[in-house]
């Protein structure tokens, strides 16, 4: 069976997409009941993430992410290194965190320490991020997965995010519109995840940085009430700071 595993991940490796059919063409003495379990083992093993009718190969996943997250996670770097600094001293070991999608969130992902955590994520670098660590747990989150941006999205996702208990989630934001403390992003499917996240966790923590300060995106996911604490770069405005303290959430 391993050498049978071994083929077959090397084959979703090369093709990087696959349906089932083609597993079946390429693999005519196994049944398809047998490819299905197979394809089980190699998604709990990280190796690939299954999708509706297929597979996609997880190497050729990250190597396509890294192209296209590059320039973003290059992006205003010492901001993001100050708020994983201070944010990974606000998550306790042996705690369940979820950690949301982002290049600020990557950031913190980095930082955080090797210790035990249970870490819940519906994106698939934060996932490959934690993972090279030794002693956390990390459960990725199923569902759609979007081209763009390589997180999980939709009711599947949803319904495994109802199923679970979230201590602390870590979110982050494309945009933050001031007048009205509304965080926002530019995904309606993402925004659905988001708000079912927050819905759900104990406590919120909300990383942004100085440059998404009334940067406006479609879809607000979440308001000032709905998170306990931000943290921000040496940057961000101290008079928003104070006004936004003064509605109860802490900044850091």
């Amino acid at each position: 069976m391993k050498d049978r595993l071994f083929h077959l991940k090397e084959f979703i490796d090369k093709q990087g997409k696959v349906t089932l059919h083609e597993l079946e063409c390429a693999f005519p003495n196994v049944s398809s009941m047998t490819l299905r379990r197979d394809l089980n083992r190699l998604e709990e093993n990280n190796a690939i993430i299954r999708v509706s009718g297929g597979a996609i190969s997880v190497d050729t996943v990250l190597r396509a992410k890294e192209a296209d997250f590059s320039e973003r996670i290059n992006y205003n770097t010492q901001e993001k290194l100050e708020i994983a600094d201070k944010a990974v001293k606000l998550v306790e070991p042996n705690s369940c965190v979820f950690i949301d999608g982002g290049s600020t969130t990557t950031y913190f992902a980095r930082a955080l320490p090797d210790d035990n955590f249970y870490i819940l994520t519906n994106a698939l670098v934060i996932a490959e991020t934690i993972l090279r660590k030794e002693k956390p747990t990390v459960a990725l989150l199923g569902g759609d997965l979007r081209k763009n941006t390589f997180i999980t999205v939709g009711e599947t996702c949803k319904d495994y995010i109802d199923k679970i208990n979230i201590q602390t989630a870590v979110m982050t934001a494309t945009g933050y519109i001031k007048d009205v403390g509304g965080f926002t992003c530019g995904n309606q499917a993402e925004a659905e995840v988001k708000r079912a996240v927050i819905k759900k966790a104990d406590f919120v923590i909300m990383l942004l940085d100085s440059s998404k300060v009334n940067k406006k995106t479609p879809y607000t996911f979440a308001n000032l009430a709905d998170v306990n604490c931000m943290v921000v770069d040496n940057d961000f405005s101290k008079e928003l700071k104070s006004s936004i303290e003064k509605t109860g959430v802490k900044v850091y």
